[in-house]
């Protein structure tokens, strides 16, 4: 009994130093560019006799990868909060109409300065301090943690497919550990499809064989909080102009994009690049880990917005794209998305 005893220490005190021989990171951050960016949209019907546009717009919000954003809308709106549990802020623009007549037009014009910072995770040196992180708030880690449509993480078929893979993290795993695992998988299972019109709910995209930023990085997010990591998604575009040649209505082309995020406590956030581990095969998926170049205008954290409409509250997957709309008026409803527009003058930051 007492040689198992001593045996027990020996083995305690080698896992223990196993652990403290992980190495410690740090997240260096950088301004790299200010950006001024304006988005234009066109909403349009062709019947219908509109008296009231009720309309959402993103709030671009201040992070660790973006700061100083000053936001202008035209028309104008207000500020108000979305009433899912992570409480996001959103514009609302309510125009009653005049002179209501069949057939009508809404233009709406969106500008915003923002300063971009470049992250990287990098190791601490021999007797480094790290800088303090301030930890989730309860609200906070208990939305990242959760099952929402787009990350429905509790799906039979995403628990599934998670065994499947084996991405149940092991013990001793760090979660920085787990996201390069996940990473390996969707490099290796899936082929980069861009569809604008495509569900991209992780319980749908774990059964095809390819999708977009947005497919794998609801994907991942799901696995991460499957295995009681927080993460979240970063929905906005790269801070580009649109492509030369490229159609008005042709949204494809407004630079959309979608990233991950992990929480790790004592680094804080942590970027992940799932559609670039997949696209750039050659390098190894720690490269997406952790590096955050500073190229992407963030317009919202995460996906399934509950917009406050004056009559109730409605679902929203995103507001990446087009803004979200209502109407109050007479005839059927028939508006749409017309033309819309994205331009980016940046303004590279020297390091100081």
């Amino acid at each position: 009994m007492l040689r198992f005893f001593v045996h027990a220490i020996v083995v305690l005190l080698m896992s223990a130093g196993i652990a403290s021989a992980q190495p410690a990171y740090k997240i260096e951050a950088t301004d790299v560019q200010a950006v001024n960016a304006t988005i234009t949209y066109e909403i349009q019907t062709t019947k219908c006799t509109v008296t009231r546009w009720m309309v959402f717009l993103p709030e671009p919000p201040e992070l660790p990868s973006q700061t100083k954003l000053k936001v202008t809308d035209t028309p104008a709106g207000k500020i108000v909060t979305e009433k899912s549990s992570l409480a996001r802020k959103v514009r609302f623009i309510d125009i009653p109409v005049k002179k209501p007549v069949p057939g009508a037009k809404l233009a709406l014009k969106t500008e915003i300065e923002a300063t971009l910072r470049a992250r990287k995770l990098v190791e601490l040196k021999a007797g480094e301090k790290p800088p303090a992180v301030p930890a989730l708030t309860v609200r906070e880690k208990s939305y990242y943690l959760s099952s929402i449509p787009h990350v429905d993480f509790d799906a039979k078929p995403v628990q599934e497919w998670i065994d499947a893979k084996k991405l149940r993290r092991k013990n001793g795993e760090t979660p920085l550990e787990l996201a390069a695992r996940s990473l390996e998988v969707l490099r290796a299972d899936y082929k980069y499809h861009f569809d604008p019109d495509e569900d991209k709910q992780a319980s749908l995209t774990c059964g095809r064989d390819k999708t977009d930023c947005g497919g794998m990085t609801f994907l991942f997010v799901a696995v991460m909080r499957a295995n009681d990591i927080p993460a979240r998604a970063l929905v906005g575009r790269f801070a580009r102009p649109r492509r030369p040649g490229s159609a008005a209505t042709d949204v494809t082309f407004d630079q959309p994009h979608i990233r991950a995020e992990l929480f790790v406590a004592d680094i804080g956030w942590v970027p992940v690049e799932p559609s670039f581990a997949n696209a750039q095969k050659r390098r190894p998926v720690t490269d997406f880990i952790g590096n955050d170049t500073g190229d992407l205008l963030v317009l919202h954290v995460d996906t399934d917005l509950l917009l406050p409409f004056p009559d109730k509250d409605r679902e929203a997957g995103l507001l990446q794209i087009g803004p979200y709309y209502w109407i109050n008026g007479n005839g059927k409803f028939d508006g749409s998305l017309g033309p819309t527009g994205w331009e980016v003058k940046t303004t590279p930051l020297e390091k100081k």
